[in-house]
């Protein structure tokens, strides 16, 4: 099977003046203007006002890239690259749909590198358009530019005969973490100095309302025999998860989140409040590594023992897929290290993957929909999947029942199938067999939604590779 290089160019479109002046016109350093080409198969392509279009490597008047990043390799030949690129192109991608902000380069760029290689570009690419309108300039200027539209001049439309086929580069692709020389005179040493790529993002719950349940809680101590000292700690709570996350000087401790998780297992009606603030609270990294220090058993137990309560079985996968949006959480969460419960043992994996087989299987939306970012979340985090062998067959059998037999949301089933072909990287000759076991019409989640269609190829093609090799081996 023939592999393709993979590279994202970075283009710095401000020359080095964003890294030198925004601190002075932002308020806070913005290290530069992102432009990004995706290099593959021996073309670069990238989008832009004009659509999506492609050249030779470094060949729009932008010159030389600032930075190149190794996405890695593909295998996907490139005349399936070309399908992809004219389903976006005539979807997601079209000339009217860019946006300076929403739809850029670098959104597209971040889409064909998650197609290509499975993995993203580097995170403070994306990030920048969230920390450039985060500034008082930003929020000025954002009206102005609703309306504006860019591509760098050089390319030519991606889908015009001439161009379809790979072209040569008289650049030559650089190894892993190279960075490319740039003529910019302003270029620093941090220019050049690679940053990681990022994975697909976390999937996250924020349908909470922690003001309520804080005051449910805390108006009714007697019921759950709280102190006057834990009252205000639950305040404290309550100031901090209405705190913005990057203006935070201050943090909970262990005795805040030890105090959520006595009162859980406490149980009476303020339970799902008290899930409803975990719920919020976890979708943060520092108390996500937070409860990772700390003993969670208190929680798995709780889960364990869960009754019929349809809103608190919902909230609590809501929960557990907060906290599993991080490699620590998900480790934690799917840990198969076995403890006692009662005359019983069992583990964290046993308890997790139990509880959201158990909502898969339900053929109801309201438990899908969070079971299956539960189970995307610990795909794309958890870095021990070939481990988790037995949980990924039970956890990949449930999602497949669900697809053939209940009527998802796009999100949901973008979840789903993601998470399939990140089992199937891990077990092929198990999966792809259980896959088609099911004779499940791939093709039709595609066309009910366009934004489902890259996940799709994606997985088509690895279900026909598996056949063939499998054909070439009888």
């Amino acid at each position: 099977m023939s592999e393709y290089p993979v590279h994202v160019y970075i283009y710095d479109l401000s020359r080095g003046f964003a890294s030198q002046m925004s601190l002075a016109f932002l308020g806070k350093h913005i290290e530069g203007v992102w432009h990004t080409g995706i290099v593959a198969y021996g073309r670069e392509w990238y989008y832009g006002g004009g659509g999506i279009e492609s050249c030779n490597p470094c060949g729009t008047v932008l010159g030389r890239p600032n930075r190149i990043e190794d996405l890695g390799n593909t295998q996907i030949p490139e005349e399936m690259f070309m399908d992809y690129l004219q389903e976006m192109a005539e979807s997601k991608y079209r000339p009217e749909s860019y946006h300076i902000l929403d739809n850029n380069c670098n959104c597209f760029s971040a889409d064909v590198a998650l197609f290509l290689t499975g993995t993203g570009i580097p995170s403070y690419v994306i990030d920048l358009p969230r920390e450039f309108l985060a500034t008082p300039l930003g929020q000025m200027v954002k009206p102005l530019l609703d309306h504006m539209g860019y591509a760098p001049g050089g390319g030519h439309k991606a889908f015009y005969p001439e161009n379809c086929g790979g072209g040569t580069s008289n650049l030559p692709l650089p190894s892993s973490s190279t960075s490319a020389s740039t003529s910019s005179s302003t270029s620093t040493s941090s220019s050049s100095t690679a940053k990681p790529v990022a994975k697909p993002d976390s999937v996250f719950f924020h349908d909470y309302d922690v003001d309520a349940s804080v005051s449910l809680i805390t108006s009714t101590p007697a019921d759950l025999h709280l102190s006057e000292a834990e009252i205000k700690l639950m305040k404290e709570i309550h100031e901090y998860s209405k705190e913005n996350e990057h203006e935070l000087h201050w943090s909970l401790g262990a005795t805040h989140i030890t105090l959520l998780l006595r009162l859980l297992n406490h149980g009476g009606r303020q339970s799902l409040a008290i899930l409803d603030v975990l719920q919020c609270l976890v979708v943060r990294q520092e108390i996500r590594c937070l409860l990772d220090g700390i003993n969670d058993r208190q929680f798995i137990k709780y889960v364990h023992s869960l009754t019929e309560d349809r809103p608190a079985r919902i909230k609590t996968l809501k929960v557990l897929s907060n906290f599993a949006a991080s490699e620590a959480g998900s480790k934690r969460l799917f840990s198969k290290t076995e403890w006692q419960h009662g005359s019983d043992k069992t583990s964290n994996a046993k308890v997790v993957v139990a509880l959201t087989v158990e909502s898969l299987l339900r053929d109801d939306l309201d438990f899908a929909q969070p079971a299956a970012t539960l189970v995307f979340n610990m795909a794309i985090n958890h870095s021990s999947l070939a481990q988790l062998e037995d949980e990924i067959l039970e956890l990949s059998s449930a999602i497949l029942h669900m697809l053939g037999s209940c009527s998802t949301d796009s999100q949901t089933t973008k979840c789903c199938i993601q998470s399939l072909l990140r089992f199937i990287s891990i077990d092929s000759q198990v999966l792809v067999p259980l896959i088609n076991a099911h004779d499940i019409d791939w093709n039709a989640f595609g066309e009910k939604d366009a934004s489902i269609k890259p996940f799709v190829l994606s997985l088509n093609f690895k279900l026909q590779d598996a056949h063939l090799q499998q054909t070439t081996t009888g």
